[in-house]
């Protein structure tokens, strides 16, 4: 992860409303799924380090990966590249999420994937806020750990 990158989870509503008591690792799981949840066509798919991993565009900007253990989803990963996202992509991956019937999970939080929601969770967010202002970002660090900046 870099530090302009916003990341988060898709998860399936269905373990939202189901199941909550589900511990925030379990929360994450799609179970048995095919392939079919992959339809992804406003991504690049890419090769990535793991085989355990379907990977949508490039890892250091906006992507999403698709986390396999012996044909089992566990997990669908999203970063969002905050020096590059356009509403449009973000339009096309909370439309993708909600095709899925997927809620966004963000910071031990489940928000809804809906546009407004996220972008307020998005400005709330340290990628957002080193993006506006590095030198700020890293002064604020600096500030709460007692320690003078790095650079």
């Amino acid at each position: 992860m870099a530090v302009w990158q916003f990341d988060c989870y898709i998860i399936p509503k269905k373990n939202v409303t189901a199941n909550a008591c589900l511990e925030s690792d379990e929360i994450l799981v799609w179970g048995k799924q095919t392939a079919a949840i992959e339809k992804i066509d406003f991504l690049e798919k890419q090769k990535s380090w793991s085989p355990k991993i379907s990977q949508y565009g490039k890892s250091d900007e906006t992507c999403i990966e698709f986390l396999y253990e012996k044909e089992i989803l566990i997990e669908i990963y999203c970063r969002l590249d905050l020096r590059s996202l356009s509403k449009k992509i973000l339009e096309k991956i909370l439309g993708y999420a909600q095709e899925i019937d997927g809620m966004i999970f963000y910071e031990n939080k489940i928000y809804t994937p809906k546009i407004d929601e996220i972008v307020e969770v998005i400005k709330k967010s340290n990628a957002n806020k080193f993006c506006q202002s590095p030198i700020c970002f890293f002064e604020e660090i600096s500030q709460k750990s007692n320690k003078p900046p790095i650079f």
